[in-house]
């Protein structure tokens, strides 16, 4: 299981360039239609990091998939919205629900009561996450909007994320401890 942690405002490239190396299909599922390089480009610098959170998924330190909760506490103060995004080689590998179930808690956590999630009719595995975590599904205008009812935060929840923020903090480190032994042995075996 890759690393799975919060995103920081420093590690926006990280997140464009994951966003860029999506294959047309899975960038057109994250979009729910076809987007250019140049509108990624302007999706990323438009982020407002006071209203948005974004948890990643680390392979070997680079950033492999990533899920967008974004709210507005101004106009919408108790919804948001998620868009998540996997690369195909994590697919299928449970970081889609891990993702899910983690940013859950964060909106949880946050005092958002009902989380929306919009994606295309043939996008099998968003269905089935939405379902496997309470998601109402429903077609709306060509498009499957899911709507996910949070209760308030308790204790529990608190901690779970505080935790879940801890390990992944402790589990980048150790992860890239590993990534910088592995470069030193190779680079002891190419000066031998």
């Amino acid at each position: 299981m890759p690393v799975i942690r919060k995103i920081m405002p420093t590690e926006l490239p990280q997140y464009r360039a994951h966003l860029l190396r999506l294959d047309h299909a899975d960038r057109y599922a994250r979009f729910t239609g076809t987007l250019s390089d140049e509108a990624v480009e302007r999706h990323c610098a438009a982020i407002d990091w006071g209203r948005t959170v974004i948890l990643g998924a680390f392979e070997d330190g680079v950033l492999r998939g990533a899920i967008e909760l974004c709210g507005d506490r101004m106009l919408w103060p108790e919804q948001a919205e998620f868009g998540i995004s996997i690369e195909s080689t994590l697919q299928g590998k449970g970081v889609g629900s891990t993702l899910v179930r983690r940013v859950l808690t964060v909106a949880r956590n946050r005092g958002i009561r009902h989380v929306h999630m919009m994606c295309l009719p043939e996008n099998i595995r968003m269905r089935a996450l939405a379902r496997r975590f309470g998601g109402l599904l429903a077609l709306d205008g060509g498009e499957i909007t899911s709507m996910f009812e949070l209760p308030p935060p308790n204790q529990f929840s608190l901690a779970l994320e505080a935790l879940e923020d801890g390990t992944g903090a402790f589990n980048s480190i150790l992860s890239g401890n590993a990534i910088l032994t592995r470069l030193s042995t190779q680079q002891q075996r190419l000066a031998a």
